[in-house]
This record gives structure tokens, C-alpha cells and sequence, in this order.
């Protein structure tokens, strides 16, 4: 589907590079691997090579499939080297690793950092500019029109029945008709139905390529007659909303008349690199299951045991596996974190929503290690108890939600054992949800069925509350931890859904990205987000 796939160009810049020649500046080049769970290398591309040069532009970029729900790791090796053809024999200058959410969740999708040889010395920096590849060929201009005292072709008889076309201006001189509108009787002021066209077949998908309008009188008896012509741009009709119309070519009429233009924009498919790379962030808030069902955390068997040899419990790696991905999407690299079904030490009765950290008010704790650290410190000082409800903590996350004031979207990734209890509460709380910026993420531990779950996730139609509400759209997606091969597995299966849940919000609410403000871009209609 549009605006769920990318693939991204990365140019790559770096500045005062230290030089590995003694007579001379470097001859840089830099190849660009992409790192495997496993930690195995594969080169994905390489740019040109520079002869003596410290601060080097590089020309060739690197074209590489963007893939949200996976944590694609890139190597960025620096070589200064006398032969393009030995370029693996060259002398090392520096590396960079990091992710391509990293760079693309940057300002205005830009990263710069320094690079560093294997011995720990900076050696200069470097610059990696992300761009999607491709991304505006859906472009379509929307055009509200009307005609201004058009001339009259039709003498005594009655008067014009204009319609318009749109004519493509190739290079090679032909022209080709793009569209035709509807022929409006016997009206020299005619205002024709909107419509669209693709910006692409009209001009090339450019703002300022001109494009031929032509009016014509409608004539079904004999021919049609040429009112009047203009060569224009996107850029002229929205800047100018009338222009006048030149005569048919070697015809005698001195006002053929005008064309307005009512409101002309730019229908714009959004992509999920368009909201990421212009600062749309992405929130995490984690809840995690303290209800006894899970066993004692101090018996070898249970769900929540920490084992004595570093190695996850499936709490863990659920939790990292998710978490290492969305964390990269926020800035400042804060996690909420809540437990529900447990009874927090001081206390007599269970909580439904309870702050790991001890603090309501600021629940955040810092990357995925502090989440860790977090959830084994609790495990250790709060009683598991019951029953599982979920609505609390939805109803926390909505709260969140409606208090934000940057562009951001929500995702709460609940971690649970079993099925819940609190059934019509939860869809209740789920369809608010739905009208808010955020997805809740389940991920079912253990051997249950987890029936409940299938039920919340909305594959098989919009949920409904008590009260016959609606969910706005699917914002569930639930996932057993038994499905899934690994901890990379297990995140992609439960992200896969997430972008088109953001992108079908912003559309419907018309959020633009936020490099769209002032622009001539409006979002499409719901229609075409149902369809993600």
C-alpha cells in the first residue's frame, strides 16, 4: 500500500577528515553495511571515490528499503584508498554504527556524528541526509474552476456551452489531453464540478512546469469551436485565482474571456517517513501484568522469574524487542511505565495502574535499559495479585494522549499472561482510544489461548461498546509470544500494523506533516486511509 513502504536515498557528507597520507589530504570513499541480528556484516552500497579530500560531498547515494518494524543497523566505514578497485585494502579513517530510524527520526531526517577510528580517536564527522525515493508520484491536483464572460459562439442561436481541457506539453513538441470536463449549456459564466488530475501526467509532478488550458464551445450539429487557450502552471493558478484566455490562433475575437479559479490545492498520499523525519515522534508507554496467574517470581517456573544467568524471560525480551524500535522515534528517549494487577509494597489492595518508578506524575524512565531496570526492581517489591484489567491503564495512556502538545502519536504496548477480566470496560476504553493519536500493542505470555485478545484485536470488524459506539478504526493488534521465532520476530509481527493505524489518523483528522504547513498539500480523505 502507498505510504507504508519506502525506500530511502541517504547522501553522505563528512568534514575534516584526517588525512592518511603524508604528502597529501585522503582519498576517502564509504561503504555502508548493514548489520544482522546475528552481528554479520553485507554490504548494502558504496559511494564514489574522492582523491585528496578532507571534506568530501559525496555524489553517489546509498538506496536502501526502509522497513519500520525492524531494526535495520548501519555501518558507516570511512577508507582512505589508492586503488577504487582494492577499496576493502584501504587504510581505515572511521566508522560510525547506528540505525536508519535513528537517522530518519533526526531533524528534518539528517544525522551527524563523529566518526571514530577502531582505536577510539575521532577522525573527523559525518553527515547522512535522508530522502524517500519516489514518494510524490500520486501527487494530484484538486480544482474548483469557473469561466468569466466567455466569449459567445453560438451568434443569434443561443450561447456557448464551454467545457475545459488540460493538455500535457511533452518536450518533444506533441501534446497530449490529460482531462476534459463536462460541457455546461448555454452559459458564458459556467462553473464546472471539481475535479482532479494526477500532477504527474499533467506536468511532470512539477509546481512550475507549464501545462496547456484550453476552453472549447460544444457544438454535437457541426465542430466544436475554440473559445480561448492559455499556457499556465500549478504555481500561476494558485498565486494569480484568474487568468485571461488568448484567442484561438488566427481568430478575430478581442475578449475571449477568463478563467477563475475558486480553490486549487494539492492532494498530497502521505508516507510514514514524511511524519517521522519532519519531528513526529513517538511516545511509549509499557504496562506489564503483576497478577498471581503468572506464578511466583521467585520459582524457576514462572513467567516473571530473572534468571541468575542474564538470560530473558519472555517479559524481557517482549519488552526490549518492542521497545529498542518505537524508543528510537522519541527524542528524548522517555518510556512510561506501569504495572496492573499487583499490589505495590505499603499498600493492601491491588493497583490497576501503578508507576514501576513510584511516581505518577513523571512514570518515564529513561531507554530501554532503565525500562529493564525498572521491571526487575518491581518484581522484587510488588505482591502479584489480580484480576487483569486493562482499561486503566488506556484510560492513562488516552490522558497522555489528549495532554500532548508536540505531534505525536501513542503507542502502549501491554505485556500480560492471560485473559482479562474487566472485558466490556476495556472495549469502552478502546473505542475512545480510537479517536486519539495511539495504537495499544498486546503481547500474550505463556501457553494461553488468549481468546479475549483475538477478540480486541479488530481484523474481523470494528469493536462496539455497551452503548453501541463504534471504535473509529483498528488501533489493536495482538500478538502471542509463542508465535514468534525470536525477539526481532516477535516486533515485527506486532509493528507491522502500526504504521498504517497512524497514517489512517492523521488523514482522518488531517494532521499534516509538520514541513506542509503554508503549503499547497492537503491530505487525502478517509476513503483512501480505510483502505491502508
Amino acid at each position: 500500500m502507498p505510504g507504508l513502504t519506502s525506500h530511502i536515498l541517504l547522501t553522505i557528507s563528512c568534514k575534516d577528515l584526517v588525512s592518511k597520507d603524508y604528502t597529501s589530504k585522503s582519498d576517502p570513499i564509504c561503504i555502508v553495511y548493514e548489520r544482522a541480528a546475528d552481528g554479520a556484516k553485507q554490504e548494502v552500497g558504496r559511494t564514489e571515490w574522492i582523491k585528496d579530500c578532507k571534506d568530501p560531498v559525496f555524489q553517489t547515494r546509498i538506496d536502501i528499503q526502509y522497513l519500520f518494524e525492524k531494526k535495520q543497523r548501519l555501518v558507516f566505514n570511512v577508507l582512505d584508498i589508492d586503488d577504487p578497485a582494492k577499496a576493502l585494502d584501504g587504510d581505515e579513517i572511521g566508522s560510525i554504527e547506528c540505525t536508519l530510524s535513528k537517522i530518519i527520526g533526526s531533524v528534518k531526517g539528517k544525522l551527524t556524528d563523529k566518526l571514530k577510528h577502531s582505536n577510539g580517536k575521532e577522525t573527523g564527522s559525518i553527515t547522512i541526509m535522508s530522502e524517500e525515493q519516489g514518494g510524490r508520484d500520486k501527487d494530484v491536483m484538486y480544482v474548483e474552476m469557473r469561466g468569466v464572460k466567455l466569449a459567445n459562439k453560438d451568434g443569434f442561436m443561443g450561447k456557448s456551452d464551454p467545457y475545459v481541457k488540460l493538455i500535457k506539453l511533452r518536450k518533444d513538441g506533441d501534446t497530449v489531453e490529460v482531462y476534459r470536463s463536462e460541457a455546461i449549456d448555454n452559459d458564458l459564466n459556467p462553473k464546472w464540478k471539481p475535479f482532479t488530475v494526477s500532477m504527474k501526467d499533467l506536468c511532470n509532478g512539477k509546481q512550475d512546469e507549464k501545462f496547456k488550458l484550453e476552453c472549447w464551445d460544444e457544438d454535437p450539429a457541426t465542430k466544436d469551436d475554440m473559445i480561448g487557450w492559455i499556457e499556465t502552471t500549478f504555481n500561476e493558478l494558485a498565486e494569480k485565482k484568474t487568468v485571461g484566455l488568448n484567442d484561438r490562433p488566427g481568430g478575430s475575437t478581442k475578449e475571449p474571456g477568463s478563467i477563475a479559479v475558486d480553490r486549487i490545492h494539492i492532494i498530497r498520499y502521505p508516507t510514514l517517513y514524511d511524519y517521522i523525519s519532519n519531528g513526529c515522534e513517538l511516545t511509549v508507554s509499557v504496562a506489564i501484568d503483576f497478577t498471581m496467574s503468572n506464578g511466583d517470581p521467585a520459582d524457576p517456573n514462572s513467567l516473571h522469574y530473572i534468571q541468575p544467568d542474564g538470560s530473558l524471560n519472555q517479559y524481557e525480551q517482549a519488552m526490549i524487542g518492542v521497545g529498542e524500535i518505537l524508543v528510537e522515534y522519541d527524542q528524548d528517549k522517555k518510556i512510561a511505565v506501569y504495572g496492573f494487577g499487583g499490589v505495590v509494597a505499603g499498600h493492601s489492595e491491588a493497583s490497576h495502574c501503578f508507576p514501576l518508578n513510584g511516581n505518577i506524575n513523571k512514570p518515564e524512565v529513561d531507554d530501554v535499559a532503565g525500562l529493564l531496570a525498572a521491571y526487575r526492581s518491581a518484581i522484587s517489591s510488588t505482591k502479584l495479585y489480580g484480576p487483569t484489567n486493562f482499561a486503566p491503564v488506556i484510560q492513562q495512556t488516552i490522558m497522555h494522549a489528549r495532554e500532548c502538545k508536540k505531534q505525536a502519536y501513542h503507542v502502549l504496548l501491554i505485556l500480560t499472561d492471560g485473559d482479562i477480566t474487566d472485558k466490556q470496560e476495556t472495549i469502552k476504553a478502546i473505542v475512545q482510544a480510537s479517536h486519539e493519536p495511539m495504537s495499544v500493542i498486546i503481547v500474550g505470555v505463556g501457553e494461553e489461548t488468549f481468546e479475549e485478545m483475538v477478540m480486541l484485536d479488530g481484523d474481523n470488524g470494528r469493536l462496539v461498546d455497551e452503548s453501541g459506539k463504534a471504535s473509529d478504526r483498528d488501533i489493536v493488534q495482538f500478538v502471542p509470544f509463542v508465535s514468534a521465532k525470536s525477539k526481532e520476530d516477535l516486533a515485527s509481527k506486532v509493528l507491522g500494523e502500526l504504521p498504517a493505524q497512524l497514517l489512517k489518523y492523521m488523514c482522518k483528522h488531517q494532521r499534516v506533516p509538520a514541513s506542509w504547513a503554508n503549503s499547497p498539500y492537503v491530505l487525502p480523505g478517509g476513503d483512501w486511509a480505510r483502505g491502508l
